[in-house]
């Protein structure tokens, strides 16, 4: 693994997108137990940028969903963003509800190297919210 050295420019070496669905409702924000990995801390070696981050939903919610990213170090996670999902249920004619995250190209979340993502909802919903992440890897160099 090369050292990452000052005053150099570091770019991501790969892209990355990673997915998860929750079901079961989170309502304790400060000590989660429903959240769902979606990054696993094994796969960020030397630090992620995550560019774009969404909730979508698979079935009628019911009522508006309050979504959760945390960040994982080990058991522990740090809520560290949240978004509303709307009430829309898909169908044949209608798009599902999408819920975004504030993650973008100009303003990335930055994961630090051995920090993984998870995601919960905060009402049950059956056919489950699905969580989607993608942006970058910084990978060691040959």
């Amino acid at each position: 693994m090369s050292a990452i050295a000052t005053n150099q420019f570091i770019a991501v070496q790969r892209t990355i997108a990673y997915m998860a669905v929750a079901t079961t409702a989170e309502t304790e924000f400060h000590l989660p137990t429903h959240a769902v990995e979606v990054v696993p801390a094994a796969d960020n070696v030397q630090g992620l940028r995550i560019t774009k981050a969404y909730a979508l939903t698979r079935a009628a919610p019911g009522a508006v969903i309050h979504c959760q990213l945390y960040a994982r170090v080990g058991s522990t996670d740090t809520l560290i963003d949240s978004a509303n999902l709307p009430n829309t249920a898909p169908s044949g004619s209608a798009a599902g509800a999408r819920a975004l995250f504030e993650a973008s190209e100009e303003d990335p979340l930055f994961l630090p190297p051995g920090v993984g993502l998870a995601f919960a909802i905060g009402a049950a919903v059956a056919n489950g919210v699905v969580c989607r992440v993608s942006g970058g890897a910084y990978d060691p160099l040959p």
